[in-house]
């Protein structure tokens, strides 16, 4: 498993056989491409069940018997049930501005529950009563071992890969409460791509990479992941001196300027250029 162009690249997911009960942790190989419906999916041993334990072992090796189907086949749910999702706000600087926000001097952090994930494809029904809730386009960081107190340079070691994702924000809820639970929390308000392409300890995402992102067709959202305020590695260690990081917990890293405010009807989506990752599609009802 290597990090990018034509070699082999492993993408790590959850789900099940139409009508089956329980959720399966799966796997597809590709050629660097994000899995598409034709692909393989094989059904492997949890990789972040074992808070100890290594994700990239785990994934290496199918489960004996196991579920082993094209995607096209499955039911495709959130790819992972982390302890906790952790959000960084005003993560660039032209989204702070373009909200009338200072940019913080250190990180600002909150939560998302984790009930708020739901996979790409899956419809989300906004709640009714409220003028404004954009969407959020966002690069997410997948925790790959238990961190405590981690130094920013060793921040990589400890990352299992990469999805993009869209933190969904009601304003109303955010001016109102102050702080963020609500505006942040709903059911289906952290969309997430089926699919996390698991990376090698150690690799750093180029620089140059954007995320994206788009309503009903049209371009709202891009910039380079250097637009950052505060890089990975920092944000890494930043939440590590504060909070146990455990295997399959996520980071959304911030959002560009461009939040785009969403109706019934439309759709959302969000991906990375210049990094493949498997973008994330999400009708709102």
């Amino acid at each position: 498993m290597t990090s990018g162009g034509n070699d082999e690249v492993l993408w790590l997911g959850r789900a099940r056989a139409p009508g089956a009960a329980g959720a399966r942790a799966v796997r597809v190989r590709t050629r660097g491409a994000a899995p598409g419906p034709d692909d393989v999916a094989e059904e492997i041993d949890d990789p972040f069940a074992d808070d100890d334990g290594d994700p990239w072992q785990r994934a290496a090796e199918a489960r004996a018997g196991g579920l082993r189907a094209p995607i096209a086949a499955l039911e495709l749910l959130a790819p992972l049930r982390p302890s906790k999702v952790i959000c960084v706000g005003r993560n660039f600087r032209a989204h702070a501005a373009e909200l009338g926000n200072e940019v913080p001097t250190e990180p600002l952090l909150f939560f998302k529950p984790p009930s708020c994930l739901v996979p790409s494809g899956q419809a989300v029904q906004l709640p009714r009563g409220y003028e404004r809730i954009d969407m959020e386009s966002e690069l997410v960081v997948v925790v790959g071992r238990k961190a405590s107190h981690v130094a920013a340079e060793r921040a990589f070691e400890h990352v299992a890969g990469y999805a993009v994702g869209n933190d969904v924000s009601n304003r109303d809820l955010q001016k109102r409460d102050k702080q963020w639970t609500r505006a942040k929390g709903f059911d289906g308000f952290g969309p997430l791509a089926a699919w996390i392409r698991l990376t090698p300890p150690g690799f750093v995402p180029p620089a140059e990479a954007r995320i994206c992102g788009w309503l009903n067709g049209q371009a709202k959202q891009s910039a380079p992941l250097a637009d950052m305020v505060f890089d990975m590695p920092y944000l890494f260690a930043y939440i590590s001196a504060c909070m146990t990081l455990m295997p399959g917990d996520l980071i959304f890293t911030g959002t560009p300027e461009g939040v785009a405010a969403l109706q019934p009807g439309d759709s959302a989506k969000v991906a990375l250029d210049g990094f493949e990752l498997a973008p994330l599609v999400t009708p709102f009802t």
